[in-house]
């Protein structure tokens, strides 16, 4: 019966057209310019200046999430989340955290609640995106600032930096349970543990800044099935970012402040280190922002206002003018668009079926394109997801929403 279903839905393509479409585009957050870029990854056109981020001049713009066709912006001088309708280019709403939190990072549990870190507050905050507030806070430990949530476990960076004396203490992971909304553990890492994301088998790597003095730049990699460190190893300078492509090669922006920049590189499988303060791949000046693509190119932003796109070697690929200092980019990612043409269709739900009952490829990177109707974790994708896919193309059903988006 199941090798029958690929046919039968070819046999309906012929009377189906593409539902939900849409050009691949990065979108890019300009730091200091305080402003949101547009690249059309088809065309190559760059547009600068869309938008405004900020309610206020000096906002200090950290991040970008991108879900659907709408964009989260953290912005920390301002002390605000900003949400973008994408379609219109125009801001919907500001969600106001609390006065001096500052924060950091976020990383959504689904599509209604996300978690922030307050990097001055020393807190996390639960944020209600639908309802537009803040569910509540949490202390968490000094100077928290990545954030990164598997199997509703949120894991954060805890810098221990103490502004009163500009040192770093013990560094740690900390283990949050958003279930209970309760803190579970804690896990000694190395120095200055800013930046998390996870790899293509599920274990989360963090950067360990080091002090931008004496001690330098480390990864460690966490299993979340166990909560424990499995590995550790030294990358050299200083480097912060991360990001980690569909073939598992980890990128990390790595400054180069007073000339060239630099981006360093690993297996994230191996842990092999292909490029480091020894041999880093060599970019323009300023080096703050990667940001991996299906393709398994990366995304590279410097403070000489480009966008540039490499792939593992180093070699550029292509180059966009952007707005003034990229710090961080998204892109619009569909889900349900299993096989990455950035088109929801009749392919999809083939591949779908191939992949749940013929032993067919995976869901293109990111995996929770997969995930098609929000529920649960990235990795599951069962036959809920196959009925939902169906009722939306052929009963009017509710479109495919995001759900938890990790990794990628």
């Amino acid at each position: 019966m199941t090798k029958n279903l690929p046919a039968l839905a070819f046999t309906i393509f012929l009377l189906s057209a593409s539902l939900w479409a849409r050009d691949p585009v990065a979108w890019v957050l300009n730091g200091s310019g305080e402003t949101l870029s547009k690249i059309n990854l088809n065309t190559g056109a760059a547009m600068n200046n869309v938008v405004t981020v900020g309610s206020d001049v000096l906002c200090y713009p950290n991040q970008i999430v991108v879900r659907d066709t709408m964009a989260y912006v953290v912005v920390s001088g301002t002390d605000e989340i900003q949400l973008i309708d994408l379609n219109s280019e125009t801001t919907v709403a500001f969600i106001s955290l609390s006065d001096g939190f500052s924060p950091f990072w976020m990383a959504f549990l689904d599509s209604r609640y996300v978690y922030v870190t307050g990097f001055a507050d020393n807190s996390l905050a639960k944020v209600d995106v639908v309802s537009r507030a803040v569910v509540d806070y949490w202390p968490v430990g000094l100077s928290p600032e990545g954030i990164l949530i598997c199997n509703r476990k949120a894991y954060i960076g805890i810098t221990a930096f103490d502004p009163m004396t500009w040192q770093y203490g013990q560094g740690k992971v900390v283990v949050f349970d958003t279930k209970g909304d309760s803190l579970l553990m804690e896990l000694n890492v190395g120095v200055n543990p800013q930046y998390l994301t996870g790899d293509t088998a599920g274990l989360i790597h963090v950067v360990c800044t080091g002090d931008y003095w004496s001690a330098f730049g480390m990864i460690y990699v966490l299993d979340p099935a166990v909560d424990a460190v499995i590995d550790s190893f030294a990358t050299g300078g200083f480097p912060g970012n991360i990001t980690i492509g569909p073939d598992n090669i980890a990128y990390l922006a790595a400054g180069g402040w007073v000339s060239d920049g630099q981006v360093y590189s690993y297996d994230a499988t191996t842990r092999e280190l292909l490029h480091g303060a020894e041999n880093p791949i060599v970019v323009d000046s300023g080096c703050m922002m990667v940001a991996a693509y299906q393709d398994t190119s990366a995304f590279v932003g410097t403070f000489k206002d480009f966008v540039t796109s490499i792939d593992s070697a180093g070699n550029e690929l292509a180059r966009y003018p952007v707005g003034d200092g990229p710090v961080h980019a998204a892109f619009n990612y569909l889900p349900g668009d299993l096989n990455g043409d950035f088109v929801i269709d009749i392919s999809d739900l083939v591949y779908l079926v191939d992949y749940m009952f013929v032993d067919g490829p995976p869901p293109r990177y990111p995996r929770w394109r997969g995930n098609i109707n929000g529920v649960g974790g990235i990795d599951i994708i069962d036959i809920s997801d196959l009925v939902y896919l169906v009722d939306y193309m052929f009963c009017q059903g509710p479109p495919p929403k995001v759900g938890s988006t990790w990794p990628g």
